[in-house]
């Protein structure tokens, strides 16, 4: 345990708006009800709100703790327990969230699609969180970044992608796509890029059109299979893959990936995202209910995407 100077137990920080700032909640925030809660979610556009607020709030938590421990003002122990606790509670914030926003979609179009995004709530909240909590492990920092305070101009392509996806919003995509753009603009094989891209299209597909719907999900299926090609050893692509296949009725294909995704040793992230979504349970299922594969086109969408390449890297 971390002591202080005078010789006390050091916890480490408090979720902060940004650091050094006061820890305390943000004004106005309710705690989450997760998707454990009876009943479908109130429509409350403040509630909304404060939990938007709440999330903000922990993800920026998240960073001032991932920056204490790299400057190694917080140990090991210290740094995960925190890090647990701060994903729990960003975990039933965004799933409280997810809860709202289908109820509003529900609401607006009379029918259950706000539901399907419900259905899937579980992978995204997992998925942002994952994707801050991964970052450092996408690549180090290098002498002369920043660590404190300011934009670090020498953060590395898979770093900014990261960035995007603390931006990414299945209601409102024009800002995190383009940030994704923006790096594949730089780095057109980029992994994370690609693989955040392809989930973030995938979800955006549930709040529009039936026919710009379906060019999302072309946009989605074509983008993660670059990055599958892009770097085989990221596990994430891998596991994308398998649940969007899913997600297009592709079950039989979706089983391939899946044992795919097992074959290349996955790391315990991506297999956690996996098991949250209980995607073998729910595969079995729709294959013992005489579901089919489902040939999905290549991708027809106009939304930019950054140039396209079949460039392999190694594993």
């Amino acid at each position: 345990m971390t002591t202080t100077a005078g010789g006390g137990p050091r916890r480490g920080p408090e979720p902060t708006g940004r650091t050094g700032g006061p820890s305390t909640r943000p004004k106005g925030t309710r705690a989450a009800t997760g998707s454990g809660s009876k009943g479908p979610a109130r429509l409350d556009p403040d509630e909304l709100a404060a939990l938007e607020e709440q999330r903000d709030f922990l993800l920026r938590s998240l960073q001032d703790l991932e920056r204490e421990h790299d400057a190694g003002d917080l140990e090991d122990d210290d740094y995960r327990e925190l890090r647990d606790d701060y994903t729990g509670r960003a975990a039933e914030t965004l799933r409280a969230i997810d809860e709202q926003r289908a109820a509003f979609a529900d609401a607006r179009t009379g029918k259950g699609r706000g539901r399907t995004l419900a259905t899937f709530g579980a992978v995204i909240l997992f998925a942002v969180v994952a994707g801050l909590l991964v970052a450092s492990s996408l690549g180090a920092r290098k002498a002369g970044d920043t660590i404190t305070g300011g934009v670090d101009t020498q953060q590395t392509p898979s770093q900014k992608a990261q960035a995007c996806v603390q931006q990414m919003d299945p209601q409102a995509p024009s800002k995190p796509i383009a940030c994704f753009r923006a790096v594949l603009d730089d780095d057109p094989k980029n992994v994370v890029a690609l693989t955040w891209l392809s989930w973030q299209l995938e979800l955006s597909a549930d709040y529009v059109p039936a026919a710009q719907a379906a060019e999302l999900q072309d946009a989605a299926g074509s983008m993660v299979e670059r990055a599958v090609t892009s770097d085989p050893g990221y596990s994430y692509a891998r596991a994308f893959r398998a649940i969007i296949a899913f997600r297009h009725g592709q079950y039989a294909e979706a089983k391939r990936y899946l044992a795919d995704f097992r074959a290349r040793k996955p790391s315990s992230e991506a297999e956690a995202l996996i098991t949250q979504f209980d995607l073998d349970g729910q595969i079995d299922t729709a294959l013992a209910g005489g579901g089919t594969t489902t040939t999905v086109p290549g991708a027809t969408t106009s939304v930019p995407l950054g140039p396209v390449t079949t460039t392999t890297t190694p594993g």
